[in-house]
């Protein structure tokens, strides 16, 4: 869905990610516009340099026509200068995540030859915008509950289990332990769990709690120990909780 967003929505949505941008080396992350010149090339620190100030002009609440000059100084022996502008910003929905996106002109000039890389270019979940590199692939799990292999569950522990381990995310104080049991839920051999909560934070990119269940499991099989980050989601449910991708 694509539509013309407004300077106030603009404006709170940008206020928003400047503070979550990372530079540099703050983070891992593919490559970037500017490794795409041929022109010429630019330093480490050039790069940063101008990826900060692309980054902070592309956070503005207004398009802007008015084209920024850029140039390296000259300080490697070829003056590299750099023309942009952005415009015709819209807001997309991916699962009621909101993104902002601009279409970017962007033209390198060195030593006589130019160079064109205007794009689309969109907001990520990290508070960067793709053309400073995307953000790593998410860490994808198997269903909860399906490493489990000192007993078989039913329909019934499954989803008691489940509903414990998010209340232990909701609710436990860190390392603080909630104990369950299979008893009365349809089966003969008995299983028994703690729950326990740590390493509390916020999912990078934005205000969900995302916390490390460890979960230890003592049945007719033996002992096992499982242990998961979970974070959670718009709707505050946790991401352990079936169904919950259409909430994110």
């Amino acid at each position: 869905m694509s539509l013309t967003i407004s300077r106030p929505a603009l404006h709170l949505f940008a206020a928003s990610v400047i503070g979550l941008g990372c530079l540099g080396t703050a983070a891992a992350q593919t490559s970037t516009i500017l490794d795409e010149i041929t022109v010429s090339t630019l330093t480490p620190l050039e790069k940063e340099m101008l990826l900060n100030d692309l980054f902070n002009d592309l956070n503005k609440d207004d398009d802007d026509q008015q084209a920024h000059v850029w140039d390296n100084g000259s300080d490697n022996g070829v003056l590299v200068k750099v023309t942009y502008n952005f415009s015709n910003s819209g807001m997309t929905e991916q699962s009621f995540k909101a993104h902002i996106c601009r279409d970017l002109k962007f033209v390198v000039t060195a030593a006589g030859k130019s160079q064109d890389l205007s794009r689309r270019t969109c907001s990520q979940n990290s508070g960067r915008w793709d053309v400073q590199g995307k953000d790593p692939a998410p860490v994808v799990y198997r269903p909860f509950l399906s490493d489990i292999t000192v007993a078989k569950l039913n329909a019934k522990e499954t989803q008691s289990l489940l509903k414990a381990a998010e209340n232990t995310l909701r609710d436990n104080e860190e390392n603080v332990a909630s104990a369950w049991s299979n008893k009365g839920l349809g089966n003969p051999v008995p299983l028994k769990a703690t729950l326990a909560p740590s390493e509390t934070g916020t999912k990078p990119g934005g205000y969900n709690v995302c916390r490390d269940l460890t979960m230890v499991l003592e049945g007719k099989g033996g002992t096992q120990t499982l242990k998961r980050r979970s974070c959670e989601g718009r709707t505050l449910t946790f991401d352990i909780v079936p169904g919950h991708e259409n909430g994110e």
